[in-house]
């Protein structure tokens, strides 16, 4: 007989559209084999559930040139015989035939609390089935398929007061110019409460007063995600932290002239599919957001940044949708009303499919794999019209310093 062809090697999970399950779901499946020839030689087709994290980088030390940091966090890993023999025998007499074969699988998924699944490059939290071709003596064949596990994720209504207050920062910076010191930059931003979930408006106000001769380029307001990593010294030293911000979402605007002013307002940033703050349930990775409101200064690179913490949710509070008000000032924008029996949809995270390398190097998944979590998303913009509420007061003079948060530290700690 000649060399076996694996014309198809996969994992194909039921309700193949969703892919989205909770814990103490049952996963259903099969794995789908199809050989252009027989073969024998096959000791056991196995099947794996596998849910963890992983955190990894590597630095550059004086005593090694290349040194790595990494931790793991296993949260369910079960192994299940499909067909033949498991490792403990040796002897290898399955043989698969010509044509298709098909292999089913079930997984109780634990009834535990689980955290979002999560990608980025120095760790990841992942959930997936694997299949091996187990062939004693030669190398097996491995193919995998990832899924998403609605996690912990946070509730808003649990921490409505905070969430749903509005929070005010300001900066003032000073620039030389010329070898001249000129008059401050003041910069005063807003946002209309302070906890959101994907697919909510984040209703930015800033208010800039350039008393420098240098004009500002544009404003902009940003949401921004920071990643904090833990990690050992070659997994078993004394715990790293290495932090990590992205920017997923963001809008802009114009500036000004020197010795002028300007008024930022009318322009959401809609929070995209991503994970909850906290990333309830992991303890190796932790997941931070804040609202940065930048005013880019011309011929400079000291710009100046009010940064304001905030937090993603899974769960939209109940009253996130009535008009807020501040005395005379409005300072919501969210939608009039809002139908929250509608579930919310699972989209694709921010940032799209992403692939994974194969660890082994012989993976038989037929090209790259593919892969994106997926996050609770609320299509708010479907069911009502975006309600604009005139009459926003420009900050006057500047707000006190910025106190404790729960949403993390103080935002002028950022990197």
């Amino acid at each position: 007989m000649g060399k076996l062809k694996l014309v198809i090697f996969e994992v194909i999970i039921e309700d193949e559209d969703a892919e989205l399950f909770r814990p103490g779901d049952i996963i259903k499946g099969y794995v789908r084999i199809v050989c252009s020839e027989p073969k024998k030689g096959i000791r056991g087709i196995q099947v794996k559930f596998k849910g963890n994290a992983r955190t990894q980088w590597s630095e550059e030390e004086k005593a090694d040139d290349d040194v790595k940091y990494t931790s793991k966090e296993k949260y369910f890993e079960v192994k299940k015989l499909l067909a033949g023999r498991d490792e403990s025998y040796e002897d290898a007499d399955l043989c698969l035939n010509t044509g298709e074969h098909k292999f089913p699988f079930s997984f109780h998924i634990p009834q535990i609390p689980l955290p979002d699944p999560f990608e980025a490059e120095y760790g990841h939290v992942r959930y997936k089935v694997m299949s091996k071709i187990d062939r004693p003596f030669k190398f097996d064949h491995v193919t995998q398929k990832f899924f998403s596990i609605v996690g912990v994720g946070l509730d808003l209504n649990t921490i409505s007061e905070q969430a749903g207050t509005p929070k005010k920062d300001e900066i003032e910076k000073r620039i030389c110019c010329l070898c001249c010191e000129s008059g401050p930059i003041r910069v005063s931003a807003e946002t209309d409460k302070c906890g959101y979930v994907p697919g909510e408006d984040i209703w930015v106000t800033g208010y800039v007063d350039n008393q420098t001769r240098l004009a500002i380029v544009s404003c902009s307001a940003k949401l921004m995600q920071l990643v904090s990593y833990r990690a050992r010294r070659k997994g078993v030293g004394k715990e790293h932290v290495k932090k990590e911000k992205r920017k997923i979402a963001s809008v802009e605007g114009e500036g000004c002239d020197g010795v002028s002013t300007l008024t930022f307002e009318g322009k959401p940033i809609i929070v995209p599919a991503c994970p909850a703050s906290g990333l309830v349930g992991c303890s190796i990775l932790d997941i931070e957001y804040y609202v940065e409101f930048e005013a880019d200064v011309r011929g400079t690179p000291f710009d100046a940044i009010v940064k304001i913490p905030i937090a993603i949710g899974h769960v939209p509070l109940s009253s996130a949708f009535s008009p807020v008000t501040d005395n005379a000032r409005v300072i919501t924008k969210q939608p009039s009303s809002i139908n929250l029996t509608i579930p919310p949809s699972y989209e694709v995270a921010v940032g799209g499919l992403q692939e994974i390398p194969s660890k082994s190097g012989y993976d038989y998944t037929f090209g790259k794999l593919m892969y994106a979590p997926r996050y609770p998303y609320y299509n708010f913009h479907l069911e009502s019209d975006i309600v604009e509420h005139p009459g926003h007061e420009v900050p006057q003079g500047f707000y006190g310093p910025f106190g404790p948060s729960m949403f993390g530290p103080d935002p002028h700690h950022y990197p």
